[in-house]
C-alpha cells in the first residue's frame, strides 16, 4: 500500500508541474491516474503458455514475465477525464493481443497481433466508438489491417490552410460511419502487398449560423458517401508491432474514391509512412517517424489532410489545420525509469499546405513534450502512456493505451 500511495503521489506531482494554470486538467488526470491502480477490478489477462507458470495480477503481467512465446491476453482500462472541449467524459479503452503458433520448426515466428478499441461518451453528448486491428496469420503468410468507427461528435472547424487562427473557430456536428479492410500477402519475409477497401458515410451535418460551412462554400458541407479501392505495400521488419525496439516500417498506399464505386465525390489520396527504431542500449530506444498525405481532386473537407492528433504533432487538437496535403516528422527517445515506469521525450515538426496555403517555414508547426509510461505486459511491451505535447498555441495532455507509433 505504501508503494501504491507513493506512486500516486509521483503522478500528482508530475501533473501539478505542468498544470499549475490548468486546474481542470489537474483534477481530471489525477482521477484518471488513480483509476489506473483501481482498474484491476475491471481487467483480466490470460496466457496459454505451458512453458512458464507466471500468474497475472488482474491483467498486469509480472515484471519477470518477459518471454513472449505463445502469449495472449486482454487489457481493459476505464477512462474518466475532463477537457474544455468535452467537459466530463467516461468510457473504456483496451487491447486484445495474441499470436498464431508455428506448426513446424521451419515456419517463420509470427509477431504479435492485436485488436485495439476505444469508446467514450461526454457531457457534451459526444459519442465515439472505434476499433482497429493488425493481424499476422500463421507463418506471417498474410497481414490483415483495418478499422471500424462510429462517431456522433460535435467538432470545430477553423477554415482551410495553415495560417488560420482560433478566432475563426466555428462549431459543427455530424455523424460518421467508417470501415477499412486491408488484405496483404507476404511476398518475402517482412514485405507485404495487397489491396484495401474503404467505405465512409458522413451525414446529419449541423452548423453554426453565419459560418463558412453554413454558407455552402466548403466542399462536402452537406456530407458525402465515400467508396474507395486502395493499393498498399508494406515493409515491416519491426521486432514488435505495439512497441518496437528495432526495425523498420515503410508503407505506401493510394486510394481512389470513384463515382462508379458509389462515391459522392471523385478524388485520390496518396499516403506514405516511414518509421525506424534503434536500440541505443538496453531498453533505451530512439524512434523516428515521417508521414505524408496528399489529396487530389474534388475532396470533401472531412477527407482533407489535417494536422494534430495524439500521435504525430501532439500539442495540437485533432483537425486544427486542414488542407490538401500534409507532411510531418518526429523523433522520440524512450527510456526506463524505475519499477514499471518509463519516460519519453519527443519533438516534431510539420504542416498542411495546398491550394489554400503554401508550405513556408514561418508557418511550420512544431511540437515538443514528454511523458510517462506504465508497463502492463512486459513480454509484449504493452504500455499505458501519459504525454504532454506543447505547440505554437499551447499544450495538451494525452492518456492512451499503447505507444504513439
Amino acid at each position: 500500500m505504501e508503494q501504491l500511495r507513493s506512486t500516486k503521489q509521483f503522478y500528482k506531482k508530475f501533473l501539478k508541474q505542468y498544470c499549475n494554470e490548468r486546474s481542470n486538467f489537474l483534477t481530471a488526470f489525477s482521477i484518471v491516474l488513480s483509476l489506473l491502480f483501481s482498474l484491476t477490478f475491471c481487467c483480466y489477462g490470460q496466457s496459454d503458455s505451458t512453458q512458464i507458470n507466471h500468474k497475472n495480477f488482474m491483467g498486469f503481467s509480472p515484471l519477470s514475465d518477459t518471454l513472449s512465446e505463445e502469449k495472449n491476453g486482454i487489457f481493459v482500462l476505464p477512462l474518466l477525464y475532463y477537457t474544455p472541449d468535452t467537459r466530463w467524459a467516461a468510457g473504456a479503452a483496451g487491447v486484445y493481443y495474441f499470436k498464431f503458433k508455428p506448426k513446424t520448426e521451419s515456419e517463420e515466428k509470427t509477431r504479435m497481433s492485436y485488436v485495439q478499441f476505444l469508446a467514450d461518451y461526454t457531457q457534451n453528448r459526444q459519442l465515439d466508438i472505434w476499433a482497429t486491428w493488425n493481424i499476422f496469420t500463421r507463418n506471417e503468410n498474410y497481414l490483415f489491417k483495418g478499422d471500424i468507427r462510429f462517431r456522433d461528435f460535435p467538432d470545430r472547424f477553423y477554415g482551410l490552410g495553415n495560417n488560420t487562427t482560433k478566432t475563426q473557430e466555428e462549431k459543427y456536428s455530424y455523424k460518421l460511419f467508417q470501415l477499412k479492410s486491408l488484405q496483404l500477402k507476404k511476398i518475402k519475409p517482412g514485405f507485404f502487398t495487397g489491396f484495401d477497401y474503404e467505405l465512409e458515410y458522413e451525414h446529419n451535418f449541423q452548423y453554426t449560423s453565419g459560418g463558412k460551412l453554413a454558407d455552402g462554400t466548403i466542399t462536402g458541407y452537406k456530407g458525402a458517401l465515400g467508396s474507395a479501392l486502395g493499393f498498399v505495400s508494406v515493409l515491416d521488419t519491426r521486432d514488435n508491432i505495439i512497441n518496437p525496439y528495432k526495425g523498420t516500417l515503410a508503407e505506401i498506399s493510394s486510394y481512389f474514391f470513384l463515382r462508379p464505386l458509389g462515391s459522392t465525390f471523385g478524388f485520390i489520396n496518396v499516403n506514405s509512412t516511414y518509421q525506424r527504431y534503434w536500440q541505443l542500449k538496453r531498453k533505451h530506444i530512439l524512434a523516428w517517424q515521417t508521414k505524408a498525405r496528399l489529396t487530389f481532386g474534388d475532396v470533401p473537407f472531412l477527407d482533407l489532410s489535417t494536422l494534430g492528433n495524439d500521435d504525430l504533432l501532439r500539442g495540437y487538437p485533432k483537425n486544427r489545420f486542414r488542407d490538401n496535403h500534409f507532411v510531418g516528422t518526429q523523433l522520440e527517445y524512450r527510456f526506463p525509469l524505475f519499477w514499471r515506469f518509463g519516460g519519453v521525450a519527443f519533438a516534431g515538426a510539420g504542416d498542411v499546405f495546398g491550394p489554400n496555403s503554401n508550405l513556408q517555414f514561418k508557418h511550420l508547426k512544431y511540437s515538443v513534450g514528454g511523458g510517462l509510461r506504465f508497463i502492463v505486459n512486459p513480454a509484449e511491451r504493452l504500455n499505458i502512456r501519459l504525454d504532454y505535447g506543447y505547440g505554437k498555441e499551447g499544450g495538451y495532455f494525452y492518456f492512451m493505451v499503447a505507444e504513439s507509433f
